[in-house]
């Protein structure tokens, strides 16, 4: 911390090495990380996002303004940044394996990031308490496994690395370190912008609180490197662009910081969130028993200021930043900057996303029990605090997974403002009987297999459409079949799966398997034919965009 000379060493606090506490805080987030050595990838709001865009970069190393761009609308401020996919892109393992190596990464990055930044103010014991709270809230859980933000998971793994790299110009002001510590600023920018300018005023007012005669350095390195990023992102993109995602529509209720749900739907405007937006048992008492304790120091020793400084403005940033998170401070998102553009809500693509920085927060004041009482760190008692953090989270680590082989290719194509992807599509013809050595049981045969339709045939579209982006309304799917001249020779109107799974209760990133029959025609004129595939809204005959098609139609070859 800032200073990060601690005043409390213990007995017990001596008897764990830095080094001790460091392989502890690299050891402890085992159970975050086994997850990922599971089979197939997560089944998450990202969907197969990340993997396509590595695997499209990989293919374009000689482009230096390349973007991601598969499935997805890039956003300098609220999207993830560049550094993941370049770091999964250079690393030579298959774009599953390399995706889940960055969020391996940023746990570990994050837990021994933390620990070296307060092992001298919280002490070892401290400083590994701190760092486990904060490897297992369940905002970072969910980051990972329910949301697949793989560029903000990287964003919290490398916070405290910037944190710790400005610790050093306080300790130490020398030039020589600046460049340092602006790198570390420079990869915060590279990989969420949005969150990093967040970042960097925090960590402003933090040296202004405790440091403001030592402030110069460290806050001209955040700057240096926060603005490097910013300038590479105006070259190589064209900007903020609208979101579809209405942010005044997902501010917290107070009861959703503390509600024990968990899920993994999308985050809905309303009380009723399919999303898990709490703080952590673990955090929140853990902070109430610091809170506690630093009353109690206080009071019996009045005279220690910058010391209590410190938790003081710890305490008050949570308080700030989870009253930003609520609707009663909507006014201060909305101060403008431009006309349709307000200056703290174009950072961001929902409020609660500061959650990470509130718990880390909390993480800190957690941590900072064993430093206001050494009694803590008697074995017996961590060994209990320990358990009760992976208790308190374990439960969450069950993420849903898809088996991916197939489709990792890329979308065949994008629908909506990068609003649904068709991931697959077989084309089949039904059979009634046991002929062509199909196998008993079997009732259709490949297109390919079976050769050219024949009259009366009935053709079976079978798709896998993958939501990126929740639905507000139910879109009923149109299937045409049609000739050479576009001629609509037989077409399919209907609801997904027979009106069972409507898309207003999609969830972003699962696969959806779905079999549309279409009838051939007795009289079909000479081939080649080709299928016209979308979805609209019934009530308005408005059809969901294709950015390859003006009139709204994936154009699907009959084989």
């Amino acid at each position: 911390m800032i200073p990060l000379e601690s005043t409390r060493q213990s007995t017990f606090q001596l008897s764990l090495s830095t080094r001790a506490g460091l392989v502890l805080a690299l050891i402890f987030p085992i159970f975050t990380v086994v997850p990922l050595f599971y089979p197939g990838y997560f089944q998450t709001h990202s969907g197969l996002i990340p993997v396509w865009n590595v695997l499209d970069l990989r293919a374009n190393w000689g482009n230096w303004s390349w973007l991601p761009h598969i499935a997805i609308q890039f956003d300098p401020l609220r999207s993830d940044g560049l550094l993941p996919y370049y770091l999964a892109a250079l690393w030579p393992v298959q774009p599953v394996a390399a995706v889940k190596t960055v969020l391996g990464l940023s746990w570990l990055l994050g837990s021994a990031g933390l620990f070296l930044w307060l092992k001298s103010w919280l002490g070892n014991y401290g400083a590994v308490a701190a760092a486990l709270v904060y490897t297992y809230l369940p905002h970072q859980i969910a980051t990972v496994y329910v949301r697949g933000a793989w560029g903000e998971a990287l964003f919290w793994g490398l916070l405290p690395w910037a944190m710790l790299g400005t610790t050093f110009l306080v300790t130490s002001p020398r030039l020589i370190i600046l460049p340092v510590a602006a790198f570390c600023w420079l990869a915060l920018g590279l990989t969420q912008l949005g969150l990093t300018l967040w970042a960097a005023v925090f960590i402003l007012l933090l040296l202004l609180v405790i440091h403001p005669r030592r402030s110069f350095l460290p806050i001209l390195s955040a700057m240096l490197g926060t603005g490097a990023a910013i300038i590479m992102y105006m070259f190589v993109s064209p900007g903020p662009i609208t979101t579809p995602i209405n942010f005044a529509d997902h501010f917290l209720y107070p009861f959703q910081l503390f509600s024990a749900q968990w899920g993994y739907g999308s985050s809905r405007p309303g009380w009723a969130d399919g999303f898990s937006l709490q703080l952590g048992l673990a955090a929140v008492g853990l902070t109430i028993i610091s809170v506690a304790l630093w009353q109690q120091h206080w009071t019996a020793t009045p005279q220690t200021g910058r010391q209590d400084r410190r938790l003081i403005f710890f305490l008050g940033a949570a308080i700030i930043l989870i009253l930003l998170q609520l609707g009663v401070t909507a006014f201060i998102w909305q101060i403008p900057i431009l006309p349709g553009e307000y200056l703290l809500s174009s950072t961001l693509t929902y409020p609660w996303q500061l959650l990470g920085l509130t718990g880390l927060c909390l993480a800190i004041l957690a941590g900072a029990a064993f430093w206001l009482d050494e009694r803590l760190a008697q074995p017996p008692l961590f060994g209990a605090v320990v358990v009760l953090v992976l208790l308190s989270s374990y439960a969450y680590l069950s993420p849903q997974f898809i088996q991916v082989d197939e489709y990792i290719d890329g979308p065949e194509a994008q629908l909506g403002n990068a609003q649904l992807a068709l991931v697959d599509h077989n084309l089949a013809v039904s059979i009634n009987d046991n002929t062509a050595g199909l196998q008993l049981g079997e009732t259709s045969i490949p297109l390919k297999v079976y050769g050219s339709p024949q009259a009366n045939d009935l053709l079976l579209l079978t798709v896998t459409w993958q939501p990126l982006q929740p639905f507000d309304q139910d879109l009923k799917v149109f299937i045409h079949l049609v000739d050479v001249n576009s001629n609509v020779l037989a077409q399919y109107d209907g609801y997904p799966q027979t009106g069972a799974y409507p898309t207003s209760r999609w969830t972003p990133g699962e696969m959806i398997e779905d079999t549309y029959p279409i009838p051939f025609p007795a009289e079909a004129p000479p081939g080649p034919y080709r299928v016209y595939l979308g979805l609209y809204d019934e009530a308005t005959l408005t059809r969901l965009p294709v950015p390859t098609d003006p009139e709204g139609r994936v154009i699907l070859n009959v084989e």
